[in-house]
């Protein structure tokens, strides 16, 4: 990013008198740091007559989806108040900390004092929206899911609109690994896998799952993985690693193939791209509250809320729900799996809190299979925030108890491995791994 450096040091304001800001004749710019969730995020700022002119961001390595609020709208926020007392962006809590931070370094170093922030002068300039708009398709939820379905409904012709809950788009696909179980793909034979098949992978769900869970259904995405795989890597540009594939508990092959960066920011930064190219509106901070229904009880529309101000969105061709589950509503969680109690943080997106499944259950959709909640075995103990040693036990790592002793099969399902790690002392493990391993996860 360009900038003027105009530095000064803290012997040169002292000696200018750094107490009163008002001495400063002319412009002065001074760097800061904080500490993002991902390192260091520096800034330059800008203060004429202690008050912030302009902020730019010199250095992070944030999640550049997650961060893009910070980095827009919320350092947009404390250059109008001249204030780092504004309220943090949900969802990228410690990157608008960091940034936060990191501007009021700059301004300690420019021996400028930041007060509150005027309210009045909190007001973003959003995009005139109107209050009751009509497309053909509404889709809610812009993670994986809600991004496949509003292009691919745009594709066919619908004028479609993409509503977001959160700050930020992505959700659980963006913090997930995404590796992408594909039978038949193209990096199998590279690997000397000739055997697999859509009927092997539905056979794997279905055993995986305690033959609970519909063949039909298991069927349709099976069979369809690779032509799902192909549009991913060809019409969307999605990267993945084109000589390695990611083996999970409970498969019998090794068929999962892997994104580059092993993250999903490189699905979620390519879905953006193209739903920026269709001219898919994506609309962010709008939370769907009410599905819409005709004289005939078909739905018709969403009644959304943004900052308070409600908003309609009426669908000719219908709604797409697309928002996930309720991993991150401990209430919900435990109604329906009273063993998942408060005892359990979650690993999932904070804004996973189910509460379009009762917006659709009110408008008559039947709720099923809720008590089947999956728990993740390695996480930080503490916040339950995702750990990525996790994937280090499928490249040889072992998992041991506070008696130094291996107590489970490190490849089997993440449902055996989360009972078996809460038997042990303190309900708690140990992930232990030399440097070759942990040069390969």
């Amino acid at each position: 990013m360009q900038f003027q450096k105009t530095l000064i040091t803290i012997a040169a304001a002292l000696a200018f008198g750094a107490a009163s800001t008002t001495l400063f004749a002319t412009p002065i710019t001074t760097e800061g740091v904080g500490v993002g969730k991902h390192g260091d995020i520096r800034v330059a700022v800008t203060f004429d007559n202690g008050k912030i002119q302009k902020i730019d961001i010199l250095k992070n390595a944030e999640n550049p989806v997650l961060s893009k609020k910070v980095f827009t709208d919320l350092k947009d926020q404390v250059a109008a108040a001249s204030s780092v007392q504004v309220d943090i962006v949900s969802g990228a809590t410690f990157t608008s900390k960091g940034m936060l931070d990191a501007i009021e370094d700059a301004a300690k170093k420019a021996g400028v004092t930041l007060g509150k922030a005027d309210k009045n002068t909190l007001n973003v300039i959003v995009k005139d929206l109107p209050k009751n708009a009509s497309y053909d398709v509404v889709v809610i939820g812009a993670g994986g899911a809600g991004f496949s379905a509003a292009i691919e409904a745009k594709n066919a012709g619908a004028n479609v609109v993409l509503l977001e809950k959160m700050p930020q788009v992505g959700g659980n696909s963006l913090i997930s690994g995404a590796e992408m179980n594909v039978a038949r793909n193209w990096v199998q034979p590279k690997l000397g896998i000739t055997d697999d098949s859509p009927e092997l992978h539905a056979k794997d769900t279905y055993l995986g799952g305690d033959k609970k869970g519909d063949m039909n259904v298991i069927n349709v995405m099976t069979r369809n993985a690779l032509a799902g795989a192909e549009w991913c890597r060809n019409y969307l540009g999605i990267r993945f690693e084109p000589d390695n594939l990611f083996f999970f508990g409970g498969h019998s092959r090794k068929r999962a193939l892997i994104p580059v960066g092993h993250t999903g920011t490189e699905f979620i930064t390519k879905f953006l791209a193209k739903a920026d190219e269709l001219g898919i509106p994506v609309i962010t901070n709008m939370k769907a509250e009410e599905l819409l229904k005709d004289k005939t009880g078909r739905v018709v529309g969403v009644k959304a809320t943004m900052n308070g101000t409600e908003y309609t969105f009426n669908a000719k061709g219908g709604v797409v729900l697309a928002t996930g589950g309720f991993g991150a509503n401990p209430a919900m969680v435990k109604k329906y799996n009273p063993k998942i109690d408060e005892r359990f943080k979650t690993t999932d997106a904070p804004g996973t809190t189910g509460e379009v499944l009762y917006m659709a259950q009110r408008a008559g959709a039947e709720l099923v299979n809720m008590q089947y909640i999956q728990t993740y075995p390695i996480c930080d103990p503490i916040s339950g925030v995702i750990e990525l040693i996790a994937d280090a036990r499928f490249d040889g790592a072992i998992m041991l108890n506070q008696e130094g002793k291996r107590f489970v099969e490190e490849l089997g399902r993440r449902d055996v491995l989360s009972e078996a790690i809460l038997d042990q002392t303190g309900g708690y493990c140990w992930v232990l791994w030399n440097d070759k391993i942990g040069a390969v996860s």
